[in-house]
C-alpha cells in the first residue's frame, strides 16, 4: 500500500520544499541531500533527520483548506459558492456520498502528507536504535518522532476512520488492511505515553517549534476526549483527558494573553501557545504577490469564513471584535500593486463574499484573512485556552454533566479573557459557580472559531445534524441533503481514490470498523 509512491528503506531524504506562488498548485520537492539512518552519529545528524517530519506536516498546513477539507461541514466555516472551491463545497454540503466521490481534488493533501510524515518518523525511530549519538539526545528524538507520528495517525483516524497500522518503515506492500479504530487508538496512546515520559518540559525544548512534554499532554487531552466520544464512546477516557489538562495547568508555565493582543504577529509562540508549527518569509506561499500578498477584495484567499448563523450567535464583546472583520477592505491590483477601492471598505453584507471574515489570525499585520502562513505567523495547534476548556468539559462529563469548583474556574478564566478582563481576577459579571458540559462546548466554538476544532467536537458528540439544521437558509452553499439524513457516514471522509485503487483498502463506509 504505497500511499504516496515513495520508498526510502535505509535512507532519509532531506528535503527543501520549493513552494509555488499559489496554494492551488502542487508543491515540488527538491532532494538536497541524503542522510543514512544507519549512522546517526551526532545531535546534528538527528536534528537533520528530524526536520523532514515537521516540514512535511507544515507543507500540509500551507494550505489549510486542503489539510482540513473534511471540516467544512462545521458551522464556523463555509466557502465560496463559485470559482475552484467545488471540493470544499462537497464537504460543506454533505455531498460526498458513500465513497463514490473519493477522487475529490485536495483530499489527497492530508492523506498523503500525514502518511509521508509517518514514514519519516518510522524511519527515524528505527535509525535511532543504532545511533551513536548521546543517549539523552536519542531518547528525546525518539519521543519527538513518536509525538509527530501520533499526531498524524490521530488526524488520519479522525478524518478517514480506521486506517492500517504501519510502524516499521516506509515501504507498504499494498496488502495491508484497515485496523480497527480501537487498534489505531491503542498505537496512538502508546506513542504518546512514550513522548510524554521523555520529552522535555516546555522551558527546556531545544528550539521553538519542537514538541514538549506539555504538547504531548495537550494532544493526549484532545485524543482522550475523542476516545470518550464517537465512535468508541469509552466515557472512562474523560478522566484521563481531565488529568492531562490539569497536569498542564499545574505546570504554572502557560497563561492567557489579553484578547486584543493574542493574535498579534509578535505574540506568536507566546506563553499561551503550547505547540505551534513555524513558518518564515522564505516559506511564504504568497511570496509572488505584491504588498500584503493578497488579491481578493477581502484581503485574502477567502476560501474560508464563518457561516452567517455562527456569526449571529457569537456573543458580543472584545473576543468577537478580535475574531471577525465586519468592515471588509476592498482591493484591486494596479500595475502589479494592490490599491484600495473607493470606498476602501464595505460592510460585510455588501462585500464580495457577503460574509464577515476571520480577523483573529491577522490582527495587527498584513490582512490575509484565512492563512497565517501568508504572514509568516506560526500556526498554533494547541493553545492554553483549549486546555482550560478540556479540563472543564471532561470534568463536567465525569460529574453528571456539570462542572463546579476548579473546573468552573477554568471555564471562567476563558470567559473573563473573552470579555477583555484580567483572566485571573474573579468578576461577578462573568463568573458562574457551575456550568454544563454543553455550555462549555459552546464556549469552545467561540474561543476556537476558525481553528479547525469545531468539526471534531460536532463529530465526537454527534450533533452534526443538529448544527446543520440551524444553517441560515440564505447561505450561498446550501445543503445537498436534508439534515435528518445526516448520519455517521458523513463523519468520515472517503479515502482518496488513488489510495483505494492501488491497495487492498476497503472504501468508507463499508470499510469502517470500530473494534
Amino acid at each position: 500500500m504505497n500511499f504516496i509512491n515513495k520508498s526510502f528503506p535505509k535512507t532519509l531524504l532531506l528535503t527543501v520544499l520549493v513552494l509555488g506562488s499559489s496554494a492551488c498548485v502542487d508543491l515540488e520537492e527538491d532532494v538536497s541531500s541524503l542522510l543514512s539512518l544507519d549512522n546517526l552519529q551526532s545531535e546534528g545528524d538527528i536534528l537533520a533527520a528530524m526536520a523532514p517530519i515537521y516540514r512535511i506536516y507544515e507543507r500540509v498546513l500551507d494550505a489549510p483548506h486542503e489539510q482540513q477539507i473534511m471540516a467544512y461541514g462545521a458551522d464556523d466555516i463555509t466557502t465560496w459558492w463559485a470559482g475552484n472551491k467545488a471540493p470544499l463545497r462537497v464537504f460543506d454540503r454533505f455531498d460526498f456520498g458513500d465513497g463514490e466521490n473519493s477522487d475529490i481534488r485536495w483530499l489527497d493533501t492530508p492523506w498523503n502528507g500525514y502518511w509521508q510524515s509517518i514514514y519519516y518518523a518510522n524511519t527515524l525511530i528505527e535509525g535511532l536504535k543504532t545511533s551513536s549519538a548521546p543517549a539523552d539526545v536519542v531518547i528525546v528524538a525518539d519521543a519527538e518522532a513518536r509525538y509527530m507520528r501520533a499526531l498524524c495517525y490521530f488526524n488520519l483516524v479522525r478524518g478517514f476512520g480506521n486506517v492500517p497500522i504501519i510502524l516499521d518503515g516506509d515501504t507498504p506492500t499494498g496488502e495491508e488492511t484497515r485496523a480497527t479504530v480501537v487498534e489505531n487508538y491503542q498505537i496512538i496512546e502508546n506513542d504518546l505515553k512514550i513522548a510524554e515520559a521523555n520529552l522535555p518540559m516546555p522551558a527546556d525544548v531545544r528550539a521553538v517549534g519542537h514538541a514538549s512534554r506539555a504538547a504531548a499532554k495537550a494532544l493526549m487531552g484532545e485524543f482522550y476526549m475523542t476516545w470518550a466520544g464517537w465512535p468508541v464512546k469509552d466515557e472512562s477516557k474523560y478522566q484521563l483527558a481531565a488529568a492531562k489538562a490539569k497536569e498542564i495547568m499545574d505546570m504554572g508555565y502557560f497563561e492567557l494573553l489579553p484578547i486584543d493582543e493574542l493574535w498579534l504577529f509578535e505574540n506568536q509562540n507566546s506563553l499561551e501557545s503550547i505547540f505551534a508549527f513555524q513558518f518564515s518569509e522564505s516559506a511564504n506561499i504568497r511570496s509572488s504577490y505584491p504588498a500584503d500578498n493578497s488579491f481578493h477584495e477581502a484581503r485574502g484567499w477567502s476560501d474560508m469564513y464563518p457561516e452567517r448563523q455562527f456569526f449571529f450567535d457569537f456573543p458580543e464583546g472584545p473576543r468577537k471584535d478580535a475574531t471577525f472583520h465586519t468592515d471588509i477592505p476592498q482591493r484591486r491590483i494596479e500595475q502589479g500593486q494592490i490599491a484600495d477601492k473607493d470606498p476602501p471598505t464595505l460592510p460585510w453584507q455588501e462585500s464580495q463574499r457577503n460574509h464577515p471574515m476571520y480577523k483573529k489570525f491577522t490582527i495587527g499585520e498584513n490582512l490575509t484573512v484565512n492563512n497565517r502562513t501568508a504572514g509568516f505567523r506560526a500556526v498554533e495547534v494547541f493553545r492554553y485556552a483549549e486546555t482550560l476548556l478540556v479540563y472543564a468539559e471532561a470534568t463536567a462529563r465525569m460529574n453528571g454533566g456539570t462542572a463546579t469548583g476548579d473546573a468552573a474556574e477554568a471555564y471562567n478564566q476563558v470567559r473573563r479573557r473573552a470579555a477583555g478582563l484580567d483572566y485571573l481576577t474573579p468578576d461577578p459579571s462573568v463568573d458562574v459557580a457551575s456550568v454544563t458540559a454543553d455550555e462549555i462546548v459552546d464556549e469552545r466554538a467561540w474561543e476556537l472559531a476558525g481553528e479547525f476544532k469545531r468539526w471534531w467536537d460536532m463529530v465526537r458528540l454527534e450533533f452534526v445534524a443538529e448544527v446543520a439544521a440551524r444553517r441560515d437558509p440564505t447561505e450561498e452553499v446550501p445543503l445537498a441533503i436534508d439534515p435528518s439524513e445526516i448520519s455517521w457516514k458523513h463523519y468520515i471522509a472517503p479515502i482518496p481514490f488513488k489510495a483505494i485503487s492501488t491497495s487492498n483498502l476497503m472504501q468508507n463506509p463499508e470499510g469502517f470498523r470500530i473494534q
